[in-house]
């Protein structure tokens, strides 16, 4: 009788209950790529969003997280980017240089509107509403430092509905990811808090005496923002973010030589007696905005922002854990920024109108640290000497065995950045619209160097340190400014309501600079980088709405690109971080399809190619060996990524499949730094194929969804190029190994 009644149950609940699935159509986009709310399919400009959706899809944290789904856009060279303090940002292969504070990134980066610094770019994705990647110059209504594009990070403001939120992350490794958000409104008052944390264990053995296990993760990340609509014309909104990052060193798998205990870096294993290695940042910034309308067509906005942070980020250099070859190094900053910008916007019936102006001011402290021991100290110094090490350890003697040196260079710059600009967008009929822009930017840095003579005792006997030198030991100065107008031509074409094809021209420009490591700079500052974009570009959604595309066809030229470099002066110890100018040309294509297949099934591609010409100064390579001016021509990788969402209907609840499946092209052994020895590393030169999963479920009538979830399925053990600061001299190559499975389940109330 039971199992009849239990029959009788569930066919009753199918007859009563809706049948549910995941809304899987093509929404509208809302960008602000044009400091405006637009629909992104309107919009003449390549731009790519990584929406609230495709960060709980993908689990994504940081923008190293989300590289994979934007096309032409990648966080550093390495496999896991260069940490939280050093991230490298590059768009369309342009990537900035080193870790200098006295030089800039080449794509800018924005958090809630407000410019962030290169080493403050990593924010935790707590509550955000969307990210934006912005492709080609965009110096006209972004002014600084967006040579090669712009990255837009925009987080939920406070609104007038009542809502909360409670959501975990749990998996292996350790992984503990929670987050809390609310959000309220009392008369014209509305309040928005969150909060994040998340820690990891270590995802590679570490069978060395360092304490602290590379890549683990500790983050906190906080903001409360407060929004009052003080007038009908007036909204005023504070906020308050707080970003906290204790995580471990980077993992450095020594290779290529036989002090290594694990030859296959693929093991993922390593031994490190890294000393203190840890990635530190402390950061917390204030913002106000001032939003008014002037009357039906004009409206305004002011926003002023201070942001200050402090990091360390010690590392392993040579990849053992052997003493005689121990090097390490440290970047510390303590920096803050002041931004403002006041901006007016005008809409007409045949003209929308984009002014105004901004000022930032920068205050930057850094100082990088190089450790290593005597031994190791010993063979950098006979490079420079000309004697053998062995006749060095016994001029010597016993009493310095075990021993460790340290050299320092310690910088500190004030820049002051200021623009003015204005974008007009005519509107010739219901087809055709031009876009003209132009913008003033003015960059003035001060600037110094001082390498304070070491106590090591072979810097003693020589009298200068081996690697870090200023004349005399005492500081250097050097001041400089730069000034430029840039600016965009734009014509795009509405074939149809849903369709517009564009053709651009668009100039972009990163002041010169200086190089943090290099002295010399100061009396031959970095030439500014100038960038010339020429795109067309077609975007749309076509067959009734179930095929969504973006496709770019970009040449781009840059004059006088600051890239980094390891160059060795003849008769110093090593080579270092160098920045030199060089000119170069890219070509390539980027394509994004969204193809919604049926209403329960919908598929993705994202793929781009891009060819590089490159014209080089002549410099000195990483073994002191002089190096003309010479042309360097490259292939990108050919990536690309598909997903796949499948949400079948159910009677009782919700289900959505969600797949991705990341394929990376493995060009090292193809580019200048490769060396025919690296195939002796096992895995070097294959391929990326990397497949993700997530599965979600929300049943009907609830509050409550639960998601199982998988990284790596595949289990891929790519590795990066083998490098590092004294793999020539010492060979102490080293390189980074992709993460394993990762695995975990998702909780998340809302109310």
């Amino acid at each position: 009788m039971k199992k009849y009644s239990c029959q009788w149950v569930l066919v009753l609940m199918a007859t009563t209950l809706p049948a549910i699935a995941k809304d899987l159509s093509l929404e509208e986009v809302v960008v602000t790529a044009q400091k405006r709310e637009q629909n992104a399919q309107t919009v003449p400009v390549t731009v790519d969003t990584f929406s609230s959706t495709d960060v709980e899809n993908t689990g994504a944290l940081i923008l190293e997280d989300m590289q994979d789904y934007i096309p032409g856009f990648q966080v550093g060279e390495d496999i896991h980017g260069g940490g939280i303090t050093q991230s490298q940002l590059i768009v369309r292969g342009v990537k900035g240089s080193n870790i200098s504070t006295g030089g800039d990134p080449s794509v800018a980066t924005f958090y809630d509107e407000v410019y962030l610094p290169k080493a403050a770019t990593t924010v935790a994705f707590s509550d955000m509403q969307q990210i934006e990647v912005l492709k080609g110059p965009q110096g006209t209504l972004f002014g600084r430092n967006a040579a090669a594009g712009v990255v837009n990070m925009i987080p939920n403001a406070p609104n007038e509905e009542t809502e909360a939120m409670l959501s975990a992350r749990v998996g292996n490794y350790g992984l503990r990811r929670y987050e809390a958000l609310g959000n309220f409104s009392v008369g014209g008052l509305a309040v928005r808090a969150n909060a994040l944390t998340n820690q990891r264990d270590a995802v590679i053995e570490n069978f060395g005496p360092s304490p602290n296990d590379p890549r683990e993760q500790d983050n906190q990340a906080a903001r409360l923002a407060v929004r009052w609509d003080a007038l009908n014309w007036l909204t005023l909104q504070v906020s308050y973010d707080y970003d906290k990052v204790d995580n471990g060193p980077k993992a450095v798998l020594g290779v290529l030589n036989e002090r290594t205990n694990f030859p296959d870096p693929r093991d993922r294993k390593l031994n490190t007696d890294v000393i203190e290695g840890r990635e530190q940042r402390d950061m917390d910034a204030w913002t106000g905005k001032a939003l008014f309308d002037i009357n039906e067509q004009w409206s305004g906005k002011f926003i002023t922002s201070y942001r200050q942070f402090e990091t360390f980020n010690l590392q392993d250099e040579d990849g053992t854990g052997d003493h005689e070859v121990y090097v390490d190094t440290n970047n510390i900053e303590d920096s803050d920024i002041f931004y403002n910008e006041l901006q007016f916007n005008f809409t007409g019936e045949f003209l929308d109108l984009v002014l105004g102006m901004n000022y930032s001011a920068e205050d930057t402290y850094q100082k990088t640290d190089l450790r290593f021991s005597t031994a190791a100290a010993v063979s950098l110094a006979s490079e420079q000497v000309g004697l053998p090490p062995t006749l060095i350890n016994t001029l010597l003697g016993p009493s310095y065995e075990g021993t460790f040196g340290q050299e320092s260079m310690i910088n500190t710059g004030d820049f002051v950045n200021y623009g003015v600009y204005g974008d007009a967008d005519f509107t010739i009929n219901d087809r055709w619209n031009v876009i003209v822009g132009l913008r003033y930017s003015k960059d003035e840095k001060e600037f110094s160097w001082h390498a304070p003579q070491s106590d090591f005792v072979l810097a003693q006997l020589l009298g200068e340190n081996l690697i870090f030198n200023t004349e005399n030991n005492e500081p250097e100065y050097a001041e400089e400014s730069w000034s430029k107008v840039t600016g965009r031509l734009v014509a795009n074409y509405q074939f149809s309501d849903t369709a517009m094809t564009y053709l651009s021209y668009s100039t972009g420009y990163k002041s010169g600079g200086f190089d943090s490591l290099n002295p010399n700079t100061g009396k031959v500052p970095l030439d500014p980088e100038e960038v010339e974009n020429i795109e067309l570009g077609l975007k749309g959604d076509f067959f009734d709405s179930h095929l969504r595309t973006q496709l770019a066809f970009f040449y781009m030229e840059i004059e006088g690109r600051q890239e980094s470099i390891e160059s060795q002066e003849p008769g110093s110890g090593a080579a270092v971080p160098t920045v030199i100018n060089t000119d170069e040309e890219y070509k390539g294509t980027e394509i994004t399809i969204d193809w919604l297949i049926s209403d329960e099934l919908r598929a993705g591609l994202i793929y781009t190619y891009r060819k590089q010409d490159s014209q080089r100064e002549a410099h000195f390579d990483s073994q002191a060996e002089f190096q003309e001016a010479e042309q360097v021509n490259t292939t990108a990788p050919q990536d690309y990524t598909i997903t796949l969402d499948w949400s079948p209907v159910l009677s009782f609840g919700s289900i959505l499949f969600h797949l991705d499946y990341v394929y990376k092209d493995n060009t090292d052994p193809e580019n200048e730094d490769h060396q025919d020895r690296f195939f002796q590393v096992p895995g070097y030169g294959e391929d990326f194929a990397i497949l993700n999963a997530r599965i979600l479920f929300v049943p009907a009538n609830s509050k409550v969804e639960v998601a199982l979830w998988g990284r790596n399925l595949l289990d891929d053990r790519g590795i990066s190029q083998p490098g590092g600061l004294t793999g020539d001299l010492l060979g102490t190559y080293h390189v980074g190994v992709q993460d394993p499975t990762t695995y975990g389940v998702d909780l998340k109330y809302v109310y």
